[in-house]
């Protein structure tokens, strides 16, 4: 009789076990199929790659790396006194063609009030002639004076944005080039998440759906929503051969790699995330 208690309640145990796990399968595979997730993801932001549009020394720095600053605050500064005595050079030029060309106004103008009763169509014909010229002259006298005056004004280098100034690599004295990036403002709140979720994973997801993260080494959980799911990914394994036509390499049937899809992640409150400014995982 014991014998028999003994190997029903074996076979019993036996059974709820096998139903419990596969309840707990079950379980994980409605979850993980309603509920996707991936280890793969990373914070990120609106970066500014600032870059000087003039060329010359660098006279002041006036932040440091990593600091918060306000949109329109000085940056930097290049060397002034040599595009302050170019505009000095451009005025002086237009004040010039300014004199001129009123001169030669007045004389086209007194030689077309006398007509050809006085002279002839040619002498007529060259006042009007030289007055075009030098008006031509003026107007490109006004541009350079502008453009010079433009080109102090972006010697002063300001943050196009609220942010954090960071790699910054321009010191006093040093030359600077146009074009040549010299600092990386990362635009306050415009954190996001950006996830790359495997494709067999994208069925649950749709722009405007919940999302929870949690990052690296931390206990705390921030809310998101689905902002968008990239519409392409670039295929690895295929490419073109130098007649244009496309090449595909072979690979292993058995072995079958789901591609990943970056999806972004429009986090509710951008308090906090200031610690998460590097891309990280999560």
């Amino acid at each position: 009789m014991k014998t028999l208690t003994r190997n029903i309640l074996r076979t019993a145990i036996t059974v709820i076990l096998v139903i419990l796990a596969f309840v707990a399968i079950f379980r994980a595979w409605v979850y993980y199929t309603a509920s996707p997730w991936t280890r793969d993801a990373r914070f990120s932001a609106d970066i500014v790659a600032i870059a000087p549009d003039v060329s010359g020394l660098i006279s002041q720095v006036n932040v440091k790396d990593n600091q918060l600053v306000k949109k329109d605050q000085v940056l930097f500064v290049i060397d002034q006194p040599r595009y302050q005595k170019a505009l000095a050079q451009a005025e002086a030029d237009v004040a010039y063609y300014q004199t001129l060309a009123q001169e030669k106004r007045v004389e086209a103008g007194r030689r077309n009030k006398l007509g050809v009763q006085a002279m002839s169509r040619e002498e007529i014909d060259q006042a009007n002639n030289v007055l075009q010229t030098v008006e031509h002259q003026l107007a490109k006298a006004v541009a350079s004076r502008d453009l010079a005056r433009l080109d102090l004004e972006r010697t002063v280098i300001r943050a196009p944005a609220d942010g954090w100034v960071t790699n910054l690599n321009v010191y006093t004295g040093e030359f600077i080039t146009r074009g040549s990036t010299a600092v990386a403002l990362v635009k306050e709140n415009t954190f996001y998440v950006m996830a790359y979720l495997e494709e067999t994973k994208l069925e649950g997801v749709r722009p405007g759906y919940r999302a929870e993260i949690t990052p690296l080494g931390s206990s705390k959980t921030i809310k998101g929503t689905v902002d968008s799911i990239a519409a392409g990914v670039t295929n690895a394994s295929s490419s073109s051969d130098s007649k244009g036509m496309a090449s595909v390499d072979s690979n292993l049937e058995w072995v079958r790699l789901a591609q990943r899809v970056p999806v972004r992640i429009r986090l509710d409150h951008q308090q906090g995330i200031c610690g998460h400014r590097a891309p990280r995982r999560r």
